[in-house]
């Protein structure tokens, strides 16, 4: 007979606090749920990136891998100007990720891009400002198409 071999758990999760399994997984770390509570700009910020989310789900895997880091980038710069890092280096930062995402997927770029553009939904003067820009440079003037 053989021995028992006791080998490790190949993967450990020390709490499952925002923890998601899965092929399509995604894990919006950059709004945590008392954030949203507290500022109506993040919960705004929330709800972009999970319609954008739901369109990278949409599209094909090579198109997916490549988007992915750009938008997680965007939603983590915006994260943080919102809560108050205006640096220039971010937003510098951030609009360049705004400008590559359109070149990649112009309707995904747009969606961004004119939900950080309306001055209505309570976003940082900053955010607004930025894809004000943004959106001057590239041209655009229509609104998005829906999700």
């Amino acid at each position: 007979m053989t021995e028992p071999q006791n080998q490790a758990p190949k993967y450990y999760v020390g709490t499952a606090h925002q923890s998601a399994i899965g092929d399509y997984a995604n894990v919006t770390n950059n709004f945590p749920a008392a954030q949203v509570a507290a500022d109506p700009g993040v919960a705004q910020l929330r709800a972009l990136f999970e319609k954008v989310n739901r369109r990278l789900d949409a599209l094909e895997a090579a198109d997916r891998e490549l988007l992915k880091p750009a938008v997680e980038q965007t939603a983590q710069a915006t994260a943080a100007i919102q809560q108050g890092d205006e640096t220039p280096e971010k937003q510098t930062f951030l609009e360049a990720r705004l400008k590559a995402i359109y070149a990649m997927r112009k309707d995904i770029g747009e969606v961004i891009i004119a939900t950080l553009a309306n001055p209505a939904l309570g976003l940082a003067l900053v955010l607004h400002k930025i894809g004000q820009k943004v959106q001057a440079e590239l041209g655009m003037t229509e609104e998005p198409a829906a999700a």
